[in-house]
This record gives structure tokens, C-alpha cells and sequence, in this order.
């Protein structure tokens, strides 16, 4: 759906900021509350529980032309910003607690497609519990983005990246690959799996793919070490087949490259009886997860941080990238 309207009546423009700011807190219901914990003051004020000792804190955006299009109705771009936001704090194996919206558009935005999107925020809170104790808006000549900053509580245990050490091996939930035909909005944050695994001494390291595996699995490396996975391990998607089969590019390079997976990468210590582990993952959790690879000490003459093995065909490693032009 098309955020804009010609019909100056039916925009954000014939509001001005603050019965724009009451539309929104109207829309939004009863996942925000008053200030000083929700809408209404200069900050939010959310009291830290007794029982937790660390605030995770997060912020991701959806830009119309980049993260969403017309090709996307209202909800499901709400979606996206939510759960985007959300797949950051499972992959710490934290908890979601409360979110602010910040609004950037133009004053030919619709104002049927904000109420829907808003309205949508409210049923991902709601279902997600999640509080939504603030925002902004600002004006703009053209640019339309919605800027999510969320927070959430850590458990007893924190997972982090570049925690891994050579010896450890290398998984994933779900599948990877052609994202853009659905996957990239209609998915799934992975906060029961985070939970879980940072209950798991044996866990040493873990993020969510947001930017492909590609680019994603050397960010969770430290120094010395590189990654090789074996390519027919790698878990490839339906929709990774179906891309390729109109691309250029394989479905493997697809499941490397395409981003927007938002599933769990994580590292479970070589020592570890990795049986074991799987047995009990299946038993608690209905995710599917595979091992893909190992972590290994890098080669002094290599200065590549991962490897495919085992491919039939040589798949360029690349992921995306913001800024980067080739």
C-alpha cells in the first residue's frame, strides 16, 4: 500500500504535531501508558525490576524505498520494525520490556496507512508485551522512516559475540536464503530459543542474521580465529530455491548472501557432547537447528575469516552491506 495521499484532507499534514501525537497515543491503546512511564513527558521513566541486574537497549529503523515498499501493507511493515527489533534482544537471551517510536515523513502521509501501522505496533506489543513509553515526530520534505528504539531485561547470563574460541561448533536455527519474497516481515523473533540457549553454559558465543550469514558469522569471530563451514550443511530455504531458480546466483549463495533471516547464530563448545545438546533442544523447543560448521585457529597466510567446504559450485561470500558500492 502506498504510505502517500494527494489529498491534503486525508494526510498527516492537515493535523499538525500534536493532535498528531494524540492520534497516535489514541491508535496505540492500551500499550502505552501515562507519564511518567509512557507518553507525556520529556523522558519515560522505567523502573529496573529487583530481580534484574542488566537493560539490554536496541534501535532499528524501517526506511520506506529500503526496508518497505507499497508492495507492503501497513501491518506487516509495523511488523517488521517491531520484530527486527525484537530478533536483536533474543539473540542476547533477553526479555522485552518497553519500546519508543520516533516518526520521521513528509505531510502527504496518509493518514489511513499511519493509523494502520500504528495500530499494528499496538498487537506486536501486545502480544510481545511489550510497553510502549514514548516517541517523537518530525517533519520532512520526502523521507519516510520509523525509528524503533527498544529495551529489554538480560537474564543471569548475557550471550555475546566474539566469546568463541577454535575447537567450538557453529549452528543455526531455521533455514537461510530468500528472504525478500515474505521471510523478511512474516517471521518469527527467536526470544524462547535465546532464552534458552543463554541458560546453557556450553553456549559461548551468538547473534541474529540480520545482514546474511556471510557478513554476520565473521562479526561473531574474534581475533585469530576463522570459521569453515560445510556447505551441504547449511540449511537452504524454499523460497532460497525459488530465487534461484530465476537468478543468476545458486540457492546456497542465496542462503549465504540474501540477509533479513533473523534466525540465531550461534557457537557450542567443542567439549561439549553435542548430541546431547540436540536431544535436548529438540525435546524443549519446536525450532529446527543444525550444525553447520566449526571454529578454527586462522591460517597466518590467509586473511579469510570463513570458508565454505564441500560446495559444488564456488560461492562468493558476501552479505549485505549499508554504503557499500560494489
Amino acid at each position: 500500500m502506498n504510505p502517500f495521499t494527494n489529498r491534503a484532507s486525508e494526510s498527516i499534514g492537515s493535523l499538525g504535531e500534536i493532535e498528531l501525537i494524540d492520534r497516535i497515543k489514541s491508535w496505540l491503546g492500551s500499550v502505552t501508558l501515562n507519564a511518567p512511564r509512557g507518553v507525556g513527558d520529556d523522558c519515560a521513566v522505567i523502573p529496573l525490576p529487583k530481580d534484574k541486574d542488566s537493560l539490554l537497549i536496541t534501535t532499528d529503523p524501517i526506511v520506506y524505498g529500503r526496508h518497505f515498499d507499497d508492495t507492503l501493507s501497513p501491518e506487516s511493515s509495523a511488523s517488521k520494525l517491531v520484530r527486527r527489533n525484537l530478533s536483536d534482544i533474543a539473540a542476547m537471551g533477553g526479555s522485552p520490556a518497553s519500546a519508543l517510536f520516533s516518526l520521521s515523513a513528509p505531510a502527504k502521509l496518509s493518514l489511513v496507512w499511519l493509523e494502520r501501522f500504528y495500530r499494528q505496533i499496538a498487537t506486536e506489543a501486545e502480544r510481545f508485551r511489550i510497553e510502549i513509553s514514548g516517541g517523537d515526530v518530525c517533519s520532512t520534505d520526502s523521507h519516510l522512516g520509523i525509528y524503533a528504539t527498544l529495551f529489554g531485561y538480560a537474564g543471569s547470563r548475557t550471550l555475546q559475540r566474539k566469546s568463541c574460541q577454535s575447537g567450538d561448533r557453529i549452528y543455526v536455527t531455521g533455514s537461510l536464503g530468500g528472504s525478500r519474497l515474505k521471510k523478511h516481515y512474516d517471521f518469527e523473533p527467536k526470544l524462547r530459543e535465546g532464552q534458552w540457549l543463554a541458560s546453557k553454559r556450553e553456549v559461548t558465543s551468538c547473534m541474529d542474521i540480520s545482514d546474511g550469514l556471510g557478513k554476520d558469522l565473521p562479526l561473531l569471530l574474534p581475533e585469530g580465529v576463522a570459521a569453515s563451514l560445510d556447505g551441504p550443511s547449511i540449511p537452504i530455504s524454499k523460497d532460497a530455491i525459488t530465487i534461484a531458480d530465476i537468478s543468476i546466483y545458486s540457492s546456497l549463495y542465496h542462503a549465504i548472501n540474501d540477509g533479513e533471516d533473523f534466525e540465531l547464530l550461534f557457537t557450542v563448545s567443542e567439549d561439549w557432547d553435542h548430541q546431547s545438546f540436540l536431544n535436548q533442544w529438540q525435546s524443549e523447543l519446536d525450532t529446527p537447528v543444525t550444525k553447520i560448521g566449526y571454529i578454527r585457529t586462522q591460517d597466518k597466510d590467509s586473511d579469510s575469516a570463513l570458508v565454505i567446504e564441500n560446495a559444488s559450485d564456488d560461492v562468493a561470500i558476501r552479505g549485505y552491506e549499508h554504503y557499500r558500492q560494489t
